[in-house]
């Protein structure tokens, strides 16, 4: 969260009210936490106040009392599409033919408010197969470059 998203979200907004504006546009804020940071912003802020007429200083503060607040739900996975264990199983042993392949999937996880998934495969052998390690990876299913000791 910044000055600047929360400034385009306000702008944007097509919510009557603060209070309907941060409880609404805003995933994981309930009407009570919404609540919650308007009264925190003391006088600043009026619940019934306008999106539109919310200036710079009082975008400032929301975004510092957003970032402090530990009163959020993590992010969940619904808008992630994940490939899933069979599909990627599926692809390994089609692409590369493996004599062994296995694959895992971790439950959703969420990152300074972003979603993920990890899936992974393993397989031993395969057509064209070289000596040593090869590694690929991927990242909402592109495949990204491997630097060995870069993670």
């Amino acid at each position: 969260v910044n000055n600047l998203l929360v400034q385009q979200l306000l702008e944007r907004s097509k919510c009557k009210t603060i209070l309907k504006f941060l409880s609404t546009d805003l995933s994981s804020v309930t009407p009570a936490l919404a609540k919650r940071i308007i009264d925190e912003l003391d006088d600043d802020l009026d619940e019934s106040m306008s999106p539109a007429d919310v200036n710079d200083k009082q975008i400032t503060r929301i975004v510092q009392l957003l970032r402090g607040s530990d009163q959020f739900k993590s992010p969940d996975g619904s808008c992630l599409s994940p490939l899933g264990e069979y599909n990627l199983n599926l692809g390994i042993r089609k692409v590369i033919e493996p004599e062994v392949v296995a694959t895992a999937r971790d439950r959703p996880g969420a990152y300074e408010g972003h979603p993920f998934i990890v899936e992974a495969a393993v397989s031993l052998g395969g057509k064209g197969a070289k000596e040593g390690i090869t590694v690929v990876r991927f990242a909402n299913r592109i495949p990204l470059l491997f630097e060995a000791g870069a993670d």
